[in-house]
């Protein structure tokens, strides 16, 4: 008795680890995806600064528009910019740490776009401020147009973000799954017990996952996917196959989806 209960106890310890671990995954890519959203708020209010400024130059010909209003603004906004750039770095590596099947590379790639628009967008914005106060207008009007271009380039790579970042929340999902026989004559229950071990195949990757020992009817923290559930067929007994998706729809109150195979004896 006292082995069966250290037996359960260190598959609650394992499941609760495992679950808590899951949620620390998707917390980080909940904070991938808000940390781009920052950066979208912050270069669009640049971008509103400097859309202000244009019409007040370019549009009203006002030959002292309020230079420094902007270059204000501009600053602020893309420290807040380069901060949240690590952030998602930061977030999207955790992640991958936390689940093989994420590969950070994508959104990583976009942060370290973004961080080196922001170095662009600050040169740009100090050559514009000379041009006006130089009532170059020529040359101010080609800079507005730049720094627009690396602002909406900005913009347009954190929303890409946080695309990716909510697709990959998928993949850091891991269900449970627990089999049950029925028999394929009388529909009677069958201890899953009766047949020697069961395995799991990803229907996309061809990775196959097995039951063990002490948990012969459950695989734990299956990734999602398309599997198929088979049984080892004993001397003189066996079971059918079943294809299931792994969704949250089909997770039971015990935290289990169910895969019913139909066993057969001779």
């Amino acid at each position: 008795m006292k082995k069966i209960t250290l037996l359960v106890s260190a598959f609650l310890f394992v499941f609760v680890a495992n679950m808590n671990a899951q949620q620390s995954v998707i917390d980080d890519l909940d904070e991938t995806f808000d940390s781009a959203e920052v950066i979208r708020i912050e270069a669009k209010r640049v971008k509103a600064a400097l859309k202000t400024l244009s019409v007040d130059y370019l549009i009203n010909n006002n030959p002292n528009p309020d230079v420094s209003t902007y270059l204000q603004v501009m600053d602020v906004s893309m420290e807040v910019v380069e901060e949240f750039s690590d952030e998602v770095n930061y977030f999207i590596g955790s992640a991958a740490q936390g689940n093989s099947n994420i590969d950070p590379s994508s959104i990583q790639s976009k942060a370290s776009q973004i961080e080196g628009n922001e170095d662009f967008v600050r040169i740009k914005s100090a050559e514009l401020a000379t041009a006006i106060q130089q009532n170059n207008r020529n040359t101010a009007s080609q800079l507005f147009s730049q720094i627009r271009g690396f602002l909406n380039t900005q913009i347009n790579l954190a929303k890409e973000i946080k695309t990716e970042a909510t697709a990959l929340k998928s993949l850091a999902m891991v269900y449970n799954v627990r089999i049950e026989l029925v028999d394929e004559r009388s529909g009677a229950s069958v201890p899953a017990g009766t047949l020697p071990g069961y395995a799991a195949t990803n229907q996309d990757t061809g990775q196959i996952y097995y039951t063990d020992y002490y948990n012969f009817d459950t695989f734990t923290n299956l990734p999602a996917g398309t599997y198929r559930f088979d049984a080892y067929d004993g001397y003189f007994d066996g079971a059918s196959s079943a294809i299931v998706t792994l969704d949250q729809s089909l997770v039971g109150s015990d935290g289990y989806i169910v895969v019913t195979l139909r066993y057969w004896s001779e």
